[in-house]
């Protein structure tokens, strides 16, 4: 059978592939904006129910009314911390903003994480192990991007009440790709008492970065937990 000039089934179906690509990421860009602008919506809703009930004198005293301030305070401040976020990865997905990825050494990179966040773990009577890294074992990575991946990661961990978190790296010298892998036992999530990102926005925050940074991020914890668990695969120097 003749068809037409340009009719070919191989170009169809290239087509077709990445036709399928592009509509999985339109749908999981439209998810990440819903759950983005939920996560905007909670500490905004907080603001107007702590202004609604200083503005009805519905405190029992100054000091309560100062309270509310203050919180309503620390909820505006979500806000624009969720926002410059935003603005930060779309600035990344559109390429106005360049990772400058370079050999990094892993040892101390972690160290600096572990003192980041070991405030936030003795606060939430968590505790935190790092495993054994080799001095000279490094990734090619923006240092301070990764930094902020793993920070948001641990967090993540954290705001499920898990009650000991450990962060191990394993050296893939047949993919020349190093491993960390972030392990968090299970726990009780407290409820905060100003409004704070989701753990599951700060996991989808940080796959959306970690690309960027020529890694891949998977999450190996089961459904009821799926933070749990998180395996993060960084590239050697070439």
């Amino acid at each position: 059978m003749n068809y037409p000039q340009g009719k070919d089934f191989t170009d169809l179906a290239t087509l077709q592939l990445a036709y399928d690509r592009l509509l999985h990421q339109a749908q999981h860009q439209a998810a990440f904006l819903g759950t983005a602008s939920h996560e905007l919506r909670s500490p905004i809703n907080q603001i107007i129910s702590l202004h609604q009930l200083i503005l009805e004198d519905l405190c029992e005293d100054p000091a309560e009314e100062r309270e509310f301030i203050a919180q309503a305070n620390q909820a505006i401040q979500t806000v624009l911390k969720n926002l410059d976020l935003l603005i930060t990865l779309s600035k990344l997905d559109i390429g106005t903003l360049q990772p400058r990825p370079q050999p990094t050494l892993l040892e101390p990179l972690l160290t600096r994480v572990q003192r980041l966040i070991e405030m936030q773990c003795i606060n939430r009577h968590c505790r935190f192990s790092l495993g054994p890294v080799e001095a000279s074992l490094s990734v090619q990575t923006d240092a301070a991007w990764l930094e902020q991946v793993l920070v948001m990661l641990i967090e993540a961990a954290l705001a499920q009440g898990s009650p000991q978190i450990s962060l191990t790296v394993a050296d893939d010298a047949a993919a020349s790709t190093v491993v960390i892998h972030l392990g968090a036992n299970p726990g009780e999530a407290q409820t905060p008492a100003v409004a704070a990102l989701s753990p599951e926005f700060r996991y989808q925050v940080a796959a959306r970065l970690v690309p960027h940074l020529g890694g891949t991020l998977e999450r190996l914890g089961p459904g009821t937990n799926p933070t749990s668990h998180i395996s993060l695969r960084l590239p050697r120097p070439a």
